[in-house]
């Protein structure tokens, strides 16, 4: 960290008691030393910054090595204290001119901020050394970009020399230059901590108090928490929408004192807003700010049924937005979705002429928008219109593509009806289409797949039909677990004449027949459905369930199982089985092997 190298090198070099004061007097003028109190531990990731200083900031000496210094002292904190190493990408000549109060709006449209984490612009001081931090820098939430003003060399010496002590040149010039630094990296942390979310603080001790203070350290644990999720997600890419949620839910899990209250209404605002605005990622026109307050007043008589007052409500602002696709989006959703006060468990009404006009309305405003259509379908979907519910998401999926931002929470949603559908084929599909092949979501659908016997491409069932196989199959299970083998038989035999050749029904049809003792049948019946599908692991299951009734075939009953495993490792049956199929062929080894496993993936010691 920084030391004042003068003093360092009298206080080490002398012993003289009347000099050790005079050096422990001069100390108390010092401003503090940055610092994080529990450091960060493993390999930092690197923030790229890029950095714009205008003319007036390059007229100054040595400007472009003071702000190296500067980004690199912010990176000494930052580093233990988030796991962030500042790196700057190259320092940039900018010909702005006007009000510095302008500079933000200013570098956001010089520079979009692509490639970097964050674009820095130093630009002109001001008249006066002054501490309000509004004065000295300017940064938003959520943003990419930050304004720093210059030290005002001459104000800020004459305000620092009035209190200090009779100094020799060379020590006055080392105080001075660690208060510049100290003050000149504060204000950089200041406003970057702002565009990761962090709070105005009432502790004048901390960064992010509304005035400057020499003694400030670093940042409160609270903000230092929003700080965290902001820049993990920032580094790696991260959507708005994503950081603007995790900072929100963060903000609202418990209350704390020592925020500003005014600045914490402002940064919750600003997080509501993205997230409203961005939801099911829209391509209408955000909100618009004006409106934002009515806008939450009508969600909350919405949801309070109050569905006249909202609309009226919601009809005037929109008299006054008319070309506001959000705002009529969110009449459409209003609208659309089904009514308070119907009787529980009944079929909701379908939407209704007023709704669908509206629906269709935010087509004509944003007709790259999918948002209505995922909005209709999910209405839809509750009156369980299947069919016109899967009409309305086709249209959604050749929008999506169409969207600046909010693209995977689009298709996220998409995907959630499709699988509330219980379509397996169209789950799939739009999981490929959103590109997210490795996401659980994808093996999930897989391992519905294996334990029900639904293969990809089957004959036999239609995707739109595929949830209600997947049901029967539950169905005739739960009925054999409950020892009622007339109504499973009755179960199968409806099923099978509705999806002929399944292999999940031939597997229950297997385990029916070996709870009924009749093994033959039960072993051609697992058989048939191996074949049709090698991967259905519960006729896997139970041919080794079969196999290990003849002592002469508990290989061929391990083999059953290790695949069944390999296929749908939920399978927490076939784990067990397995292990004291081990234990009866005494391989002790593999017994403990599986022990290792199946402690990993469940979280528990396996069964003796």
């Amino acid at each position: 960290m920084y030391r004042v190298c003068a003093l360092a090198l009298l206080m080490a070099a002398c012993g003289s008691p009347q000099l050790k004061q005079h050096v422990a007097e001069l100390s108390k003028n010092l401003p503090a030393t940055l610092e994080a109190e529990r450091p960060k531990e493993g390999e930092p990731r690197t923030a790229k910054v890029r950095v714009y200083a205008d003319a007036a900031v390059r007229a100054l000496p040595k400007w472009k090595e003071e702000i190296n210094d500067q980004i690199d002292y912010a990176s000494q904190l930052l580093t233990p204290l988030l796991g962030v190493r500042l790196a700057v990408d190259k320092v940039v000549d900018w010909d702005r001119t006007g009000d510095p109060h302008e500079a933000l709006a200013q570098l956001k449209a010089l520079d979009k901020g692509d490639d970097a984490v964050w674009v820095i612009g130093y630009v002109a001081a001001g008249d006066s050394a002054t501490t309000v931090m509004s004065e000295l820098g300017s940064a938003e939430p959520l943003g990419h970009h930050a304004v720093v003003r210059a030290w005002a060399e001459k104000r800020e010496i004459e305000a620092i020399s009035s209190t200090l002590p009779d100094l020799k040149e060379a020590e006055r010039s080392e105080v001075m230059n660690a208060h510049k630094r100290h003050k000149q990296t504060v204000v950089l942390l200041h406003v970057l901590a702002a565009t990761l979310g962090a709070i105005a603080e009432t502790d004048p001790a901390w960064i992010k108090h509304p005035s400057y203070a020499p003694k400030q350290v670093g940042f409160s644990d609270r903000n230092k928490e929003l700080m965290q999720l902001a820049i993990d997600e920032r580094v790696t890419d991260g959507a708005e929408l994503s950081i603007a949620k995790k900072l929100l839910e963060s903000i609202e899990k418990s209350e704390w004192g020592g925020w500003v209250a005014t600045d914490k209404e402002q940064v919750v605002n600003r997080l509501r807003n993205v997230i409203d605005a961005s939801r099911a990622g829209k391509t209408a026109t955000d909100i618009p700010p004006a409106a934002y307050d009515q806008v939450t007043r009508i969600k909350e008589l919405a949801r309070q049924g109050k569905l006249e007052d909202a609309m009226a409500e919601l009809d005037n602002v929109i008299a006054a937005y008319p070309g506001n696709g959000a705002l009529t989006q969110l009449k459409c959703e209003i609208l659309i979705r089904p009514k308070a006060g119907e009787k529980p468990g009944a079929k909701p009404a379908p939407p209704d002429a007023k709704a669908r006009a509206a629906c269709n309305r935010v087509s004509e405003l944003a007709p790259a928008d999918p948002s209505p259509h995922i909005a209709v379908a999910t209405a839809l979907l509750a009156g369980e219109d299947r069919a016109g519910a899967r009409a309305e998401l086709v249209k959604a999926e050749g929008k999506i593509a169409n969207l600046p931002a909010g693209a995977a929470a689009a298709w996220r949603e998409v995907i959630k009806l499709y699988q509330q559908m219980g379509s397996l084929t169209w789950t799939e599909e739009a999981i490929v289409k959103a590109k997210l092949e490795g996401d659980p979501l994808a093996v999930s659908v897989a391992q519905t797949r294996n334990r029900y016997g639904v293969p990809r491409g089957a004959k036999f069932v239609s995707p739109d039909q595929e949830g209600a196989l997947v049901a029967a199959v539950k169905s005739a299970q739960a009925s054999i677990y409950a020892k009622k083998y007339a109504e499973a038989e009755k179960a199968l035999k409806a099923a099978e004449k509705a999806w002929p050749g399944a292999p999940g029904l031939d597997a229950e049809r297997c385990e029916l027949e070996y709870y009924q003792t009749r093994m033959d049948a039960a072993r051609a019946a697992c058989a048939r459905a191996l074949a049709t599908y090698p991967d259905q692991s519960w006729a896997l299951y139970m041919s080794a369930i079969i196999a290990f009734q003849n002592p002469n075939s508990t290989k061929a009953g391990i083999e059953h199982l290790k695949k069944a495993i390999a296929v749908d490792p939920e399978l927490g049956q076939a784990w067990r089985t397995l292990a004291k199929a081990y234990m009866r062929v005494k391989d002790k080894a593999a017994r403990d092997q599986l022990a290792k496993d199946y402690q990993a993936k469940f979280g528990s010691p396996l069964p003796p």
